[in-house]
């Protein structure tokens, strides 16, 4: 089975829209949020989010809801991540001055799955750390912020010892060639794997056996990336999903890979999405009754949400 739509219509007002994120709420409701503007860094690109809530037919998502900014300073690229006290995270970024490379990283969280959010604080005053990928809550209780630096293309992890109260960078690396948004699950064993995008036309990987404070020679695997954003989820049985776009030179099709096992054996590719376009910036989420949802760029129009079992997972109708 696998059912998607549209979380919203296009906005006039803000017709592109991009970097989609989700989580899901204590009380098993959908959360969702993506950036939205005239265009990509647009003085009036903000951060919107809408809820979902479980329907006879599949999901029905709430009206946006765009969070307050400053005026005439771009928000983008957040991430939402729900703490095992069912408190929701917001992290994303301000840019203060032209793109990406003046990217402020920020936090935000709300008590009340969503409905209110507190005032944002800033986490690093360095402009060009941003984060894409969900936090991995680790063996030991804390908390690894997967995140990257916008200007030497490089990825780094902070982690938290105190649930989100302090932050401290624990990895930071100098891969060659250079990569970014390193998509993070943990495995049975304690292992951290992360999947990583790059300008040369490859997926590469990276494995952490120290819950993130140093990292494996990045390795390339078979999986093409276009320069676009990747994610991996592990399911509660131990089976991984990937998400990406599988050529080199577009952001099309978006295609959803299946390893049986976490040896990352890809035996099965089904496309989400085919055709003229772009489709892409996929976030996954595998939820507790075996069901995986994601979210996803639809022609800069719209965010998408998907949602599929096991059996379309495995090669099924």
């Amino acid at each position: 089975m696998i059912k998607k739509q549209d979380i919203f219509a296009a906005h006039q007002s803000h017709p592109s829209c991009h970097a989609a994120t989700i989580t899901m709420t204590a009380s098993g409701n959908l959360l969702a949020a993506w950036y939205a503007g005239s265009y990509e860094t647009a003085s009036d690109q903000s951060v919107f989010i809408a809820r979902g809530s479980a329907s006879s037919d599949g999901w029905t998502w709430s009206a946006p809801q765009r969070l307050p900014s400053e005026e005439g300073k771009p928000d983008g690229n957040p991430v939402l991540f729900t703490d095992p006290s069912g408190k929701i995270w917001l992290f994303y970024v301000t840019l203060y001055g032209r793109g990406w490379k003046s990217a402020i990283l920020k936090v935000c969280w709300s008590a009340d799955e969503g409905e209110t959010w507190s005032h944002p604080l800033v986490l690093s005053a360095v402009a060009g750390v941003m984060p894409r990928t969900k936090p991995v809550i680790l063996c030991s209780g804390s908390w690894l912020l997967p995140l990257y630096d916008e200007r030497s293309y490089a990825p780094l992890f902070w982690r938290s010892d105190d649930q989100g109260k302090t932050w401290r960078e624990v990895a930071r690396l100098a891969p060659n060639p250079p990569m970014i948004q390193p998509a993070t699950v943990l495995l049975s064993d304690g292992r951290l794997l992360a999947y990583l995008r790059t300008s040369v036309g490859w997926v590469y990987r990276i494995t952490s056996d120290d819950e993130g404070s140093s990292w494996s020679q990045p390795q390339r695997t078979d999986l093409s990336n276009p320069d676009s954003a990747v994610d991996l989820a592990r399911t509660l049985d131990g089976r991984l999903v990937l998400a990406c776009n599988p050529y080199r030179d577009r952001r099309t099709p978006l295609t959803v890979a299946f390893s049986p096992t976490e040896a990352e054996h890809w035996q099965v590719f089904r496309d989400l999405e085919v055709g003229d376009g772009e489709f892409s910036y996929p976030c996954l989420l595998a939820d507790p009754s075996g069901f995986v949802h994601c979210v996803y760029t639809f022609k800069r129009q719209t965010i998408r949400h998907a949602v599929f079992d096991r059996q379309w997972l495995c090669g099924g109708p």
